[in-house]
């Protein structure tokens, strides 16, 4: 038994169920040990949510952000970080629901640090625009599940009589001209859109 083997037990609750199903009992069922036990390696829910939130952030590919410190980069970046959030819902629940740390989320914020310093930015703008980024990413992430209109939105628009929201008839009824990432990326390092 160790800290190791539970978090690797939880990571598979987790993946079966959701966030919902990462209770003590299912991640001792899925280690074979008793509830209590998991107490020995971790001391509570807070702390096996960090660390399998600080293990998925340590599988974010950091070296766009190791290369030039320009827009192409940083959207380099974001594309690889977002791609991986979709891909792991169950996680970015996590994310969302927690602050994580550990040397996975250290190691992030660090690159992201180094990224906008290397940037030209000062170092309370860094601080921003790292912690716009962190919120912007995990937004982007849990609302990209509604990026599809679903049968019953599209029924719902149709219904509804959008005569006094003309701009946003139109936004819903077209494709945006900007890629909203590339718009963030470029107000981050104060370049024209």
């Amino acid at each position: 038994m160790s800290a190791q083997r539970i978090v690797t037990a939880a990571e598979r609750v987790l993946d079966q169920g959701g966030l919902g199903a990462l209770t003590l009992r299912r991640i001792a069922a899925e280690a074979d040990v008793t509830p209590n036990a998991i107490y020995t390696y971790i001391p509570d829910m807070e702390a096996l949510r960090t660390r399998i939130g600080d293990r998925f952030l340590g599988t974010i590919d950091l070296a766009p952000l190791r290369g030039p410190a320009d827009a192409a980069s940083l959207e380099r970046f974001l594309h690889g970080v977002l791609e991986r959030f979709r891909a792991s819902p169950e996680r970015v629940g996590i994310l969302a629901s927690q602050r994580v740390i550990g040397p996975h989320a250290l190691a992030l914020n660090e690159a992201l640090l180094r990224f906008f310093d290397d940037a030209g930015l000062t170092e309370e703008r860094a601080w921003s625009a790292t912690a716009f980024l962190t919120e912007w990413v995990h937004g982007a992430a849990i609302l990209s599940a509604s990026e599809t209109p679903t049968p019953r939105f599209r029924a719902e628009l149709a219904a509804t009589d959008l005569t006094d929201y003309p701009r946003t008839a139109a936004m819903l009824g077209g494709s945006p001209t900007t890629d909203a990432l590339g718009l963030v990326v470029r107000a981050l390092l104060g370049l024209d859109w």
